[in-house]
């Protein structure tokens, strides 16, 4: 039996932002607005979402992060059977910029096991994937510059949850992604397994 057309082959959900490319600690939690946590805690534990490429992974081979908006409800299993893709956006300068993808993602919390050295206590996670299906954009791609219908349809950009995107809004997040970053082989080949995977 063919897919329906109303499965979600993605989500896109927000982190906050970090001016070190979530390599590394912010020098300004300021920035967090929306994530309460980490104003009162003077933590964030996505600050290395994105640092797939400069430590170890945990025993299972894939990189762990943290979303904000998966750490007291996960996206339920109904609605992810199809799932292939998370675009992350972040705020900056009061602008929504969608900032990476994880591809083939997994959910649930967690602690890493691998602690990343000097940083110890960033070890709550909540997401994974392997490495090479993991990527922060070169050139982030402003919410604002998408034909709205065709990237969410009806729906208002989630600021606590996260938005399910519909196969057609997947492929056309990737497409405005890549018109932005031609030259991203890696962001290519995501693209790639992800339509040979449908």
């Amino acid at each position: 039996m063919g897919l329906k057309i109303n499965e979600n082959h993605g989500i896109l959900v927000r982190i906050d932002w970090n001016e070190n490319k979530w390599e590394q600690p912010s020098t300004n939690l300021e920035q967090a607005q929306n994530f309460g946590f980490v104003r009162e805690n003077n933590i964030s534990h996505t600050s290395f979402n994105f640092a797939h490429e400069l430590y170890e992974t945990e025993p299972d081979g894939l990189w762990h992060g943290l979303i904000p908006a998966f750490g007291s409800k996960t996206p339920d299993i109904d609605k992810i059977r199809n799932l292939k893709i998370v675009f992350i956006i972040s705020k900056h300068n009061l602008i929504d910029y969608i900032i990476g993808i994880y591809a083939f993602p997994h959910f649930g919390n967690g602690i890493r096991i691998n602690k990343i050295p000097h940083f110890a206590e960033y070890d709550w996670i909540n997401i994974a994937a392997k490495p090479s299906d993991i990527l922060r954009l070169e050139k982030y791609i402003s919410i604002n510059d998408l034909d709205h219908r065709r990237s969410l349809g009806k729906q208002e950009v989630a600021n606590q949850g996260w938005n399910y995107l519909s196969e057609s809004q997947v492929g056309y997040i990737f497409d405005s992604i890549q018109k932005e970053n031609t030259e991203n082989v890696k962001l290519n080949k995501i693209k790639f397994n992800y339509l040979k995977s449908k």
